[in-house]
């Protein structure tokens, strides 16, 4: 277990052109928004990325951009260059994407996370997956557009109930504003986010 630093991730990302990303089992909207987010930011830097959760998309989050690109199995027979879990505490949350496949990095910000990748960036003072994401993807070398910010803001909204949990924070709102300025557009996020 190794924990990265802001160069090791970036190198990461700069040299791999397939990367595999998966989250959680039984998906929540900072695991969606956070896989979205960064597929998407990948796909803007020109990487081939692959998309999988275990229990695919509900239902209630198919209007995110991307979302119809995620898959719910990734053939045994394929390789990767780069494999990322999100916003998975420990390997029995990870599902199936991952079995006999090395997890290179794990990006969480759970504090119960059990370190499980080759690389763990967890920030558990943070809101949210997405907030780190939010927070370190133009640092790593990758774009936040405005449809990365959207699904970003989307994973802090839900996991933060509409910014009302006990963990939100200042830091958390300059995320948020951050991400308003990419284009993002908070009403109507927080609209079809939390209804």
């Amino acid at each position: 277990m190794t924990i990265p630093s802001q160069q090791t991730i970036k190198n990461l990302f700069s040299s791999a052109q397939s990367v595999l990303i998966s989250a959680h089992i039984r998906p929540d909207g900072d695991a969606i928004g956070s896989l979205l987010g960064l597929g998407n930011a990948l796909h803007q830097s020109g990487k081939k990325i692959f998309m999988a959760l275990s229990d695919g998309i509900p239902t209630n989050f198919h209007y995110l951009y991307g979302s119809q690109l995620v898959k719910r199995n990734i053939p045994k027979d394929l390789n990767f260059d780069l494999s990322i879990s999100l916003d998975t505490s420990d390997l029995d949350r990870a599902g199936k994407i991952f079995e006999n496949r090395e997890i290179i990095l794990n990006i969480d910000h759970h504090i119960t996370n059990t370190n499980f990748a080759k690389y763990n960036f967890i920030d558990p003072d943070a809101v949210a997956t997405c907030a780190v994401l939010a927070e370190n993807l133009e640092s790593w070398g990758l774009p936040i557009d405005s449809q990365t910010a959207s699904l970003l803001l989307t994973g802090i909204i839900t996991d933060t109930i509409g910014f009302r949990t006990s963990n939100m924070s200042s830091k958390a709102l300059r995320i948020t504003a951050d991400l308003i300025d990419k284009g993002a557009n908070l009403p109507v996020i927080y609209e079809q986010a939390l209804t």
